[in-house]
């Protein structure tokens, strides 16, 4: 096998092994059509602070004094949570069902002061096309032993028109292809420059959806992690490899890029995106890194070019 051939390869093989281990992982979610807002009386509770969190499906609560029992479906108590820290009911088949806790006997600890867990009561109601209020949630407590209710509104957002984001873009890939034709002698730049904007925007786009929807509280840094180690190895190849080897690995690296971000699609077709970015620049950034990345990858047929 020739050495050119041995850089795209490995790329493949680097990508192979971080698609492999997400597949058994939770996948950020990006986008949704609802959004979850509290109660003026949920948010004012002393002592207590509520937050919905994972792309508005978990709940957090944080409790500085006072204990805060949380009732299951049948009205038990499934979750005891204050300053000394959060503990489960493992007789609870709510707290089994949500996978807090192994089905068994007793109050067993599963952290501290703030806890977050997955609760089937803020699933959103059957499809609603009208914009605004759709429905209520509401989950029963116990605060020093006085009923409660943690409960808000889902309200639907307007969706976006995606149109607008086609059009620009598929012109914007146009253009870039274009460009490479133009100019076949500049090729291994504009292969090198459209892959690394294309993997730049594919990182930014990871960190910023995956550091906003944080199941159970907490960030998503496997993903993180397994991205920026694919990025550096592909960087490190760039800075190794030269001439064509250099272009081949710059056009894989853009279609690994434009790969990674259809998991982004979403942001063009709901309303509330789950980024920390605003919903137009989670929106571009989206854009960038999938046109980049498919033009980076039209350098791998246009190698003839060059000779034109």
């Amino acid at each position: 096998m020739s050495k050119r051939c041995l850089a795209p390869l490995a790329a493949c093989v680097a990508l192979a092994v971080p698609a492999s281990a997400s597949a058994h992982a939770r996948t950020p979610t990006v986008a949704l059509d609802y959004r979850l807002v509290l109660d003026s009386t949920t948010r004012a509770l002393p002592g207590v602070t509520v937050a919905v969190l994972d792309g508005d499906r978990d709940v957090r609560l944080e409790v500085d004094r006072g204990t805060v029992t949380v009732l299951g479906d049948l009205g038990e108590p499934m979750l005891r949570i204050g300053p000394g820290g959060a503990y489960a009911n493992a007789a609870s088949p709510t707290a089994a069902a949500a996978k807090i806790v192994t089905r068994g006997h007793g109050w067993q600890r599963v952290g501290g002061s703030s806890f977050a867990w997955h609760d089937h009561r803020l699933a959103p109601p059957p499809y609603e096309s009208t914009p605004g209020p759709a429905g209520r949630f509401a989950i029963p407590v116990l605060v020093d032993g006085r009923r409660v209710v943690l409960g808000g509104d889902f309200v639907r957002t307007v969706r976006p028109s995606p149109w607008g984001w086609l059009v620009g873009g598929l012109l914007g890939t146009l253009a870039l292809v274009a460009l490479i034709r133009l100019f076949p002698g500049r090729r291994p730049e504009l292969a090198l420059a459209l892959g690394s904007l294309a993997v730049a925007a594919a990182l930014v786009a990871l960190v910023t959806f995956g550091a906003a929807d944080a199941p159970n509280g907490r960030v998503a840094w496997v993903q993180m992690v397994l991205g920026f180690a694919l990025a550096a190895a592909g960087g490190a190849g760039l800075v190794r490899l030269h001439g064509e080897s250099r272009t081949v690995l710059a056009g894989v690296l853009g279609v690994a890029a434009a790969f990674s971000s259809i998991g982004s699609l979403a942001v063009f077709r709901h309303g509330v995106v789950i980024s920390l970015l605003t919903p137009a620049l989670a929106r571009l950034v989206a854009t960038v890194a999938i046109c980049a990345g498919l033009a980076a990858a039209t350098t791998l047929f246009l190698r003839e070019g060059r000779h034109a």
